[in-house]
């Protein structure tokens, strides 16, 4: 990641075109996002936001370059928020401005209307991916729903499609197409820790429901053995584990579990 970072920024360096140089510069954004180095990232862009303003008095209007590459570096921008886990409503917003500012609508698969070239209708999947990931995480799951069951082939983020997928439909109470996503995601692998353990909490809830009380207690335990101390705080995770030890006949366990989910 750093090699090609630095192969960007020596483009970016070696280019006269102030458009090239940033295009450039924000795929040395996009290499340092894959890497975690939000900062870093951070400084880059920047950098080529300031030579889209430079560029745009004179030359903006009706400059395709021009705004193919203004597209790049707002799509970049919002992602860079959501990626530095900033305010989750106000993420949303930046994503809904940049297909509202670069009419991004008419690329979506339901839309009648001639779809705009492959460039935005990759840009456009990326946004609602994500749109749908926040929403999700909002506690707005109708309206996250239809936007994942739009993308049926992700070209990025299987497993957090998948995950939220499964998110969504165990809130809905389909517990069977829950059972289904969620196991999917986990099989996928690369799962953030922070969706690897939700995803065996909300993998064990779904077994529940669907009275396979084995699963489910393993998946609640995995859930319970990886998961961070403020996600295992309101005791959640112990009340769905004495309730499925309960039904296991586990009369032991489930009082340990009952006392852990109410510490005195």
């Amino acid at each position: 990641m750093a090699e090609a970072r630095s192969k960007f920024v020596q483009i970016a360096e070696s280019e006269n075109d102030p458009l090239d140089k940033a295009g450039a510069l924000l795929h040395a954004v996009n290499t340092l996002e894959m890497s975690g180095q939000t900062e870093a990232a951070n400084s880059e862009l920047c950098a080529a936001r300031s030579l889209i303003e430079e560029y745009r008095p004179a030359k903006s209007r009706g400059d395709e370059k021009f705004a193919a590459i203004e597209l790049f570096l707002d799509y970049e921008d919002a992602n860079l928020a959501w990626l530095r886990s900033e305010n989750l409503e106000a993420t949303l917003s930046r994503f809904e401005a940049v297909i509202k500012k670069h009419s991004l609508e008419s690329t979506s698969k339901r839309d009648s209307r001639i779809p705009k070239d492959l460039y935005s209708r990759d840009f456009y999947e990326s946004i609602q991916i994500r749109r749908a990931f926040i929403l999700a995480d909002l506690g707005r799951w109708k309206e996250a729903l239809p936007i994942l069951e739009e993308i049926q082939s992700p070209k990025e983020y299987r497993e957090g499609v998948a995950f939220y997928l499964g998110h969504c439909h165990l809130a809905a109470h389909d517990y069977i197409r829950a059972e289904q996503k969620l196991t999917e995601a986990l099989r996928l692998g690369d799962l953030p820790k922070s969706l690897e353990y939700r995803a065996h909490c909300e993998l064990g809830m779904a077994y529940y429901e669907l009275r396979d009380y084995q699963q489910a207690k393993r998946e609640l335990e995995n859930c319970a053995k990886t998961a961070d101390k403020s996600y295992l705080g309101d005791g959640v995770i112990w009340r769905w584990l004495e309730l499925t030890c309960r039904a296991l006949g586990l009369k032991a366990e489930a009082e340990q579990y009952a006392r852990m989910a109410n510490p005195s």
